[in-house]
Protein backbone atom coordinates (compact mmCIF):
# COMPACT_ATOMS: atom_id res chain seq x y z
CA UNK A 1 0.00 0.00 0.00
CA UNK A 2 0.80 3.55 -1.14
CA UNK A 3 2.13 5.29 2.49
CA UNK A 4 1.68 8.49 0.97
CA UNK A 5 -2.16 7.96 0.01
CA UNK A 6 -3.44 10.26 2.31
CA UNK A 7 -7.27 11.42 2.69
CA UNK A 8 -6.78 14.90 0.62
CA UNK A 9 -5.35 12.27 -2.22
CA UNK A 10 -8.61 9.86 -2.74
CA UNK A 11 -10.89 10.62 -5.31
CA UNK A 12 -14.09 12.82 -4.64
CA UNK A 13 -16.34 10.60 -4.99
CA UNK A 14 -14.47 7.91 -2.64
CA UNK A 15 -14.53 10.69 -0.02
CA UNK A 16 -18.41 11.40 0.00
CA UNK A 17 -19.35 6.97 0.04
CA UNK A 18 -17.13 7.25 3.15
CA UNK A 19 -18.53 10.17 4.14
CA UNK A 20 -22.20 8.63 4.27
CA UNK A 21 -20.64 5.83 7.05
CA UNK A 22 -19.30 8.87 8.87
CA UNK A 23 -22.24 10.99 9.04
CA UNK A 24 -24.80 8.90 11.30
CA UNK A 25 -24.40 10.66 14.83
CA UNK A 26 -26.98 13.26 14.09
CA UNK A 27 -24.92 15.96 12.22
CA UNK A 28 -21.61 16.46 14.52
CA UNK A 29 -19.14 14.72 11.90
CA UNK A 30 -21.00 16.18 9.17
CA UNK A 31 -20.48 19.90 10.79
CA UNK A 32 -16.81 18.75 11.77
CA UNK A 33 -15.78 17.91 8.08
CA UNK A 34 -16.86 20.58 6.36
CA UNK A 35 -13.92 22.31 8.42
CA UNK A 36 -11.17 20.10 7.35
CA UNK A 37 -10.48 21.79 4.31
CA UNK A 38 -12.11 23.06 0.85
CA UNK A 39 -12.02 19.51 -0.68
CA UNK A 40 -13.49 17.84 2.25
CA UNK A 41 -16.03 20.19 2.42
CA UNK A 42 -17.56 19.79 -1.07
CA UNK A 43 -17.12 15.86 -1.16
CA UNK A 44 -19.18 15.57 2.33
CA UNK A 45 -21.10 18.34 1.20
CA UNK A 46 -23.80 15.16 0.29
CA UNK A 47 -23.84 14.06 3.66
CA UNK A 48 -23.70 16.73 5.56
CA UNK A 49 -27.15 16.51 6.89
CA UNK A 50 -27.35 12.58 6.00
CA UNK A 51 -28.48 12.53 9.96
CA UNK A 52 -29.77 15.15 11.56
CA UNK A 53 -30.60 15.24 15.20
CA UNK A 54 -33.09 17.90 17.19
CA UNK A 55 -33.39 17.68 20.38
CA UNK A 56 -33.02 20.82 22.34
CA UNK A 57 -35.70 23.48 21.13
CA UNK A 58 -37.71 25.73 18.64
CA UNK A 59 -34.74 28.00 17.90
CA UNK A 60 -32.36 25.23 16.95
CA UNK A 61 -34.66 23.66 14.47
CA UNK A 62 -35.30 27.43 12.92
CA UNK A 63 -31.31 27.44 12.58
CA UNK A 64 -31.11 24.19 11.20
CA UNK A 65 -34.04 24.91 8.39
CA UNK A 66 -31.83 27.96 7.54
CA UNK A 67 -28.82 26.05 7.62
CA UNK A 68 -30.52 22.89 5.49
CA UNK A 69 -32.27 25.37 3.14
CA UNK A 70 -28.79 27.35 2.67
CA UNK A 71 -26.78 24.56 1.25
CA UNK A 72 -29.38 22.77 -0.87
CA UNK A 73 -29.19 26.11 -2.72
CA UNK A 74 -26.21 26.43 -3.40
CA UNK A 75 -25.50 22.63 -4.65
CA UNK A 76 -25.19 22.44 -8.26
CA UNK A 77 -25.78 18.39 -7.95
CA UNK A 78 -25.68 15.99 -4.93
CA UNK A 79 -28.22 18.35 -3.40
CA UNK A 80 -27.65 17.24 0.04
CA UNK A 81 -31.15 15.55 1.74
CA UNK A 82 -31.81 14.45 5.43
CA UNK A 83 -32.28 10.28 5.66
CA UNK A 84 -32.57 10.14 9.24
CA UNK A 85 -34.37 12.22 11.90
CA UNK A 86 -34.38 12.58 15.59
CA UNK A 87 -36.92 14.72 17.21
CA UNK A 88 -37.90 15.61 20.63
CA UNK A 89 -40.83 18.48 21.80
CA UNK A 90 -39.81 18.50 25.02
CA UNK A 91 -38.36 21.72 24.61
CA UNK A 92 -34.74 20.75 26.57
CA UNK A 93 -32.64 18.43 25.48
CA UNK A 94 -29.08 16.92 26.04
CA UNK A 95 -27.49 20.36 26.54
CA UNK A 96 -30.01 20.96 29.71
CA UNK A 97 -28.33 20.61 32.73
CA UNK A 98 -29.70 18.56 35.45
CA UNK A 99 -32.73 20.81 37.28
CA UNK A 100 -31.50 22.23 40.54
CA UNK A 101 -33.58 22.21 43.67
CA UNK A 102 -35.99 24.41 44.29
CA UNK A 103 -34.40 27.76 46.16
CA UNK A 104 -36.15 29.62 48.66
CA UNK A 105 -36.70 28.65 52.39
CA UNK A 106 -39.07 25.61 52.70
CA UNK A 107 -42.99 25.80 53.14
CA UNK A 108 -43.82 25.86 57.16
CA UNK A 109 -47.45 24.75 56.56
CA UNK A 110 -49.51 22.91 54.52
CA UNK A 111 -51.02 26.18 52.98
CA UNK A 112 -47.62 27.46 52.03
CA UNK A 113 -46.79 24.00 50.27
CA UNK A 114 -50.18 23.94 48.46
CA UNK A 115 -49.53 27.65 47.67
CA UNK A 116 -45.79 26.57 46.06
CA UNK A 117 -47.07 23.74 43.98
CA UNK A 118 -49.92 26.19 42.14
CA UNK A 119 -46.88 28.92 41.55
CA UNK A 120 -45.26 25.61 40.13
CA UNK A 121 -47.85 24.37 38.00
CA UNK A 122 -49.15 28.07 36.65
CA UNK A 123 -45.43 28.55 35.50
CA UNK A 124 -45.01 25.59 33.89
CA UNK A 125 -48.47 26.03 32.39
CA UNK A 126 -46.92 29.04 31.27
CA UNK A 127 -43.85 27.34 30.20
CA UNK A 128 -46.02 25.06 28.07
CA UNK A 129 -47.81 27.45 26.48
CA UNK A 130 -44.72 29.14 25.07
CA UNK A 131 -43.34 25.89 23.79
CA UNK A 132 -46.64 24.93 22.25
CA UNK A 133 -46.75 28.28 20.19
CA UNK A 134 -42.87 28.21 18.76
CA UNK A 135 -43.15 24.53 18.17
CA UNK A 136 -46.28 25.04 15.95
CA UNK A 137 -44.58 27.95 14.17
CA UNK A 138 -41.43 25.90 12.97
CA UNK A 139 -42.78 22.18 12.78
CA UNK A 140 -44.74 23.00 9.71
CA UNK A 141 -42.15 23.82 7.58
CA UNK A 142 -39.47 20.84 8.88
CA UNK A 143 -41.64 18.07 8.49
CA UNK A 144 -42.73 19.73 4.55
CA UNK A 145 -38.68 19.85 3.99
CA UNK A 146 -37.73 16.35 4.90
CA UNK A 147 -40.54 14.10 4.68
CA UNK A 148 -39.92 13.19 0.75
CA UNK A 149 -36.53 11.78 1.88
CA UNK A 150 -36.05 10.53 5.15
CA UNK A 151 -36.03 6.73 5.88
CA UNK A 152 -36.27 6.51 9.81
CA UNK A 153 -37.59 8.77 11.88
CA UNK A 154 -37.55 8.79 15.93
CA UNK A 155 -39.99 11.36 17.61
CA UNK A 156 -40.68 12.06 21.13
CA UNK A 157 -43.77 14.57 21.44
CA UNK A 158 -44.22 14.81 25.20
CA UNK A 159 -47.22 16.96 25.76
CA UNK A 160 -47.16 19.18 22.89
CA UNK A 161 -50.41 20.18 21.77
CA UNK A 162 -50.55 20.82 18.13
CA UNK A 163 -52.75 23.53 16.36
CA UNK A 164 -51.29 22.35 13.05
CA UNK A 165 -52.41 19.46 10.65
CA UNK A 166 -50.11 18.77 7.96
CA UNK A 167 -50.84 16.68 4.81
CA UNK A 168 -48.14 15.36 3.58
CA UNK A 169 -46.89 11.93 2.72
CA UNK A 170 -43.06 10.04 3.83
CA UNK A 171 -43.05 7.77 0.53
CA UNK A 172 -39.07 6.35 1.54
CA UNK A 173 -40.16 6.02 5.43
CA UNK A 174 -38.70 2.38 6.59
CA UNK A 175 -38.27 2.93 10.17
CA UNK A 176 -40.38 4.72 13.00
CA UNK A 177 -39.89 4.97 16.86
CA UNK A 178 -42.96 6.92 18.35
CA UNK A 179 -42.94 8.20 22.25
CA UNK A 180 -45.98 9.86 23.15
CA UNK A 181 -48.77 8.12 20.79
CA UNK A 182 -49.28 9.19 17.02
CA UNK A 183 -48.01 12.47 15.28
CA UNK A 184 -50.41 14.99 16.36
CA UNK A 185 -49.68 16.97 13.74
CA UNK A 186 -50.82 13.95 10.91
CA UNK A 187 -54.17 12.89 12.31
CA UNK A 188 -55.33 9.67 10.13
CA UNK A 189 -58.71 11.07 10.06
CA UNK A 190 -57.64 14.07 8.25
CA UNK A 191 -55.93 11.84 5.11
CA UNK A 192 -57.01 9.69 2.81
CA UNK A 193 -56.84 6.31 3.52
CA UNK A 194 -56.42 5.28 -0.48
CA UNK A 195 -53.63 7.65 0.14
CA UNK A 196 -50.96 5.91 2.28
CA UNK A 197 -48.99 8.01 4.68
CA UNK A 198 -46.37 5.71 5.08
CA UNK A 199 -46.32 3.15 1.87
CA UNK A 200 -42.52 2.34 1.99
CA UNK A 201 -43.14 1.67 6.61
CA UNK A 202 -41.36 -1.75 7.16
CA UNK A 203 -41.03 -0.79 11.17
CA UNK A 204 -43.04 0.64 13.96
CA UNK A 205 -42.30 1.10 16.93
CA UNK A 206 -44.66 2.60 19.29
CA UNK A 207 -43.59 3.44 23.28
CA UNK A 208 -46.66 5.33 25.25
CA UNK A 209 -46.25 7.58 27.85
CA UNK A 210 -48.06 8.69 30.79
CA UNK A 211 -49.83 11.66 28.98
CA UNK A 212 -50.02 8.93 25.95
CA UNK A 213 -53.01 9.42 23.56
CA UNK A 214 -55.06 5.92 21.71
CA UNK A 215 -53.04 4.10 19.07
CA UNK A 216 -55.93 2.77 17.00
CA UNK A 217 -53.13 0.30 14.98
CA UNK A 218 -56.04 -1.03 12.13
CA UNK A 219 -55.87 3.03 10.88
CA UNK A 220 -51.65 2.43 11.07
CA UNK A 221 -52.65 -0.51 8.86
CA UNK A 222 -54.36 1.46 6.13
CA UNK A 223 -51.35 3.82 6.17
CA UNK A 224 -48.44 1.08 6.76
CA UNK A 225 -49.98 -1.41 4.68
CA UNK A 226 -46.07 -2.86 4.11
CA UNK A 227 -45.43 -2.88 7.59
CA UNK A 228 -43.07 -6.40 8.50
CA UNK A 229 -42.29 -5.55 12.24
CA UNK A 230 -44.36 -4.07 14.86
CA UNK A 231 -43.16 -3.43 18.50
CA UNK A 232 -45.73 -1.68 21.42
CA UNK A 233 -43.18 -0.28 24.64
CA UNK A 234 -44.82 0.35 28.09
CA UNK A 235 -47.98 -1.16 26.59
CA UNK A 236 -51.04 -0.32 29.19
CA UNK A 237 -54.77 -1.80 29.66
CA UNK A 238 -55.65 1.59 28.99
CA UNK A 239 -57.18 2.79 26.30
CA UNK A 240 -58.55 -0.42 25.48
CA UNK A 241 -58.64 0.77 21.56
CA UNK A 242 -54.81 0.51 21.54
CA UNK A 243 -54.86 -3.09 23.90
CA UNK A 244 -57.32 -4.61 21.76
CA UNK A 245 -56.49 -3.11 18.08
CA UNK A 246 -52.95 -4.37 18.53
CA UNK A 247 -53.84 -7.64 19.86
CA UNK A 248 -56.50 -8.20 16.31
CA UNK A 249 -53.53 -7.19 14.28
CA UNK A 250 -51.76 -10.24 14.89
CA UNK A 251 -54.65 -12.48 15.46
CA UNK A 252 -55.74 -15.48 13.32
CA UNK A 253 -58.82 -14.01 12.82
CA UNK A 254 -57.46 -10.70 11.38
CA UNK A 255 -58.98 -9.26 7.94
CA UNK A 256 -56.63 -9.89 5.06
CA UNK A 257 -55.68 -6.30 4.56
CA UNK A 258 -54.68 -5.83 8.59
CA UNK A 259 -51.04 -5.49 7.95
CA UNK A 260 -50.80 -8.12 5.50
CA UNK A 261 -46.79 -8.53 5.40
CA UNK A 262 -46.29 -8.92 9.26
CA UNK A 263 -43.31 -10.83 10.16
CA UNK A 264 -42.95 -10.18 13.94
CA UNK A 265 -44.50 -8.37 16.89
CA UNK A 266 -42.81 -7.44 20.20
CA UNK A 267 -44.36 -6.45 22.98
CA UNK A 268 -43.34 -4.97 26.74
CA UNK A 269 -45.57 -4.21 29.25
CA UNK A 270 -45.34 -1.01 31.28
CA UNK A 271 -44.33 -1.73 35.09
CA UNK A 272 -46.05 -3.44 37.11
CA UNK A 273 -47.81 -2.48 40.18
CA UNK A 274 -45.26 -2.87 43.18
CA UNK A 275 -45.53 -6.40 44.95
CA UNK A 276 -47.68 -5.94 48.34
CA UNK A 277 -48.37 -8.77 51.05
CA UNK A 278 -51.91 -8.65 49.53
CA UNK A 279 -53.70 -9.16 46.19
CA UNK A 280 -55.42 -5.82 45.34
CA UNK A 281 -57.18 -4.13 43.15
CA UNK A 282 -54.61 -2.83 40.92
CA UNK A 283 -52.16 -6.18 41.16
CA UNK A 284 -55.58 -8.09 40.03
CA UNK A 285 -55.91 -6.16 37.06
CA UNK A 286 -52.32 -5.93 35.73
CA UNK A 287 -51.77 -10.12 36.21
CA UNK A 288 -55.59 -10.33 34.58
CA UNK A 289 -53.77 -7.62 31.26
CA UNK A 290 -50.26 -9.75 30.97
CA UNK A 291 -52.81 -13.12 30.88
CA UNK A 292 -54.99 -11.60 28.21
CA UNK A 293 -51.88 -10.83 26.04
CA UNK A 294 -49.88 -13.95 26.71
CA UNK A 295 -52.94 -16.04 25.17
CA UNK A 296 -53.30 -13.68 22.36
CA UNK A 297 -49.84 -14.06 21.71
CA UNK A 298 -50.07 -17.89 21.80
CA UNK A 299 -52.48 -17.98 19.15
CA UNK A 300 -50.84 -15.40 16.68
CA UNK A 301 -50.71 -15.92 13.09
CA UNK A 302 -47.23 -14.40 13.10
CA UNK A 303 -44.12 -14.88 15.77
CA UNK A 304 -44.98 -12.70 19.20
CA UNK A 305 -42.04 -12.00 21.70
CA UNK A 306 -43.37 -10.94 24.82
CA UNK A 307 -40.85 -9.25 26.98
CA UNK A 308 -40.80 -8.59 30.64
CA UNK A 309 -42.11 -5.84 32.02
CA UNK A 310 -40.43 -2.91 31.60
CA UNK A 311 -37.78 -1.46 34.44
CA UNK A 312 -38.15 2.58 35.00
CA UNK A 313 -34.97 3.69 36.17
CA UNK A 314 -34.73 5.36 39.76
CA UNK A 315 -33.98 9.21 39.27
CA UNK A 316 -31.41 10.95 41.13
CA UNK A 317 -32.77 13.88 43.06
CA UNK A 318 -32.69 16.88 40.95
CA UNK A 319 -32.39 14.83 37.43
CA UNK A 320 -34.57 15.33 34.60
CA UNK A 321 -36.46 12.33 33.26
CA UNK A 322 -36.66 13.68 29.77
CA UNK A 323 -32.88 13.71 29.53
CA UNK A 324 -32.49 9.87 30.05
CA UNK A 325 -34.91 9.03 27.66
CA UNK A 326 -33.67 11.47 25.21
CA UNK A 327 -30.38 9.81 24.93
CA UNK A 328 -32.13 6.24 24.86
CA UNK A 329 -33.90 7.27 21.89
CA UNK A 330 -31.22 8.34 20.34
CA UNK A 331 -28.97 5.50 20.91
CA UNK A 332 -31.49 3.13 19.17
CA UNK A 333 -32.16 5.45 16.41
CA UNK A 334 -28.37 5.57 15.89
CA UNK A 335 -28.02 1.85 15.75
CA UNK A 336 -30.41 1.64 13.54
CA UNK A 337 -28.82 3.82 11.17
CA UNK A 338 -26.29 1.40 11.52
CA UNK A 339 -28.22 -1.19 10.74
CA UNK A 340 -27.80 -2.98 14.08
CA UNK A 341 -32.36 -3.35 14.48
CA UNK A 342 -31.15 -4.43 18.42
CA UNK A 343 -34.77 -3.83 18.85
CA UNK A 344 -36.24 -6.57 16.90
CA UNK A 345 -33.23 -8.91 18.23
CA UNK A 346 -33.12 -11.15 21.22
CA UNK A 347 -30.35 -12.66 22.59
CA UNK A 348 -29.93 -14.22 25.94
CA UNK A 349 -31.19 -12.81 28.49
CA UNK A 350 -30.10 -12.30 31.97
CA UNK A 351 -30.93 -14.02 35.41
CA UNK A 352 -31.97 -10.88 36.55
CA UNK A 353 -34.72 -10.25 34.21
CA UNK A 354 -36.35 -13.78 34.47
CA UNK A 355 -36.31 -12.93 38.64
CA UNK A 356 -38.24 -9.83 38.04
CA UNK A 357 -40.86 -11.28 35.39
CA UNK A 358 -41.45 -14.30 38.32
CA UNK A 359 -42.02 -11.10 40.51
CA UNK A 360 -45.23 -9.99 38.73
CA UNK A 361 -46.75 -13.69 38.65
CA UNK A 362 -45.82 -14.78 34.89
CA UNK A 363 -43.80 -18.00 34.25
CA UNK A 364 -40.18 -16.84 33.35
CA UNK A 365 -40.29 -19.64 30.29
CA UNK A 366 -42.91 -17.61 28.41
CA UNK A 367 -40.93 -15.06 27.50
CA UNK A 368 -38.55 -14.92 24.42
CA UNK A 369 -35.24 -13.57 25.84
CA UNK A 370 -33.93 -10.65 24.77
CA UNK A 371 -31.07 -8.81 26.01
CA UNK A 372 -31.75 -5.35 27.90
CA UNK A 373 -29.50 -3.19 25.74
CA UNK A 374 -32.00 -3.60 22.85
CA UNK A 375 -34.10 -1.77 25.33
CA UNK A 376 -35.78 1.25 25.03
CA UNK A 377 -37.03 2.77 28.81
CA UNK A 378 -38.89 5.67 28.53
CA UNK A 379 -39.35 7.43 31.79
CA UNK A 380 -41.83 10.32 30.50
Amino acid sequence: MDSSLTLEKLAVELLTHISFFACTDGGQTGCHLALVSKRIHYASRPARFYSVQLLDSPTQIEKFLQCYQQERARAVEHIPRVRHLCLSFFGKGLATAPSASASGPAPRSRAEWLASLQRRAQHMQSGQESLDEQYNRVIPGLIRTVAPDIRSLALMQAQWRSSTVLRCQFPCLEELTLVGGDPSFLPFDFIRSDKPLYPALKRLHQIQSLVNKDIDFHKWAKHAPNLTHLRASRLDYHPRVTVDSLVQSFSTSAPEDLFPHLEQVVIQPKPGPTPGARQDTAELSYRDFISHIRKAAAKARVPVVLLPPMELPKLAPGMDPSRGCIMKLRGVWQQAIEGKHLTWECPVTEPAVLDNAKDHGMPSTFYTPLSTSGMVTVGA
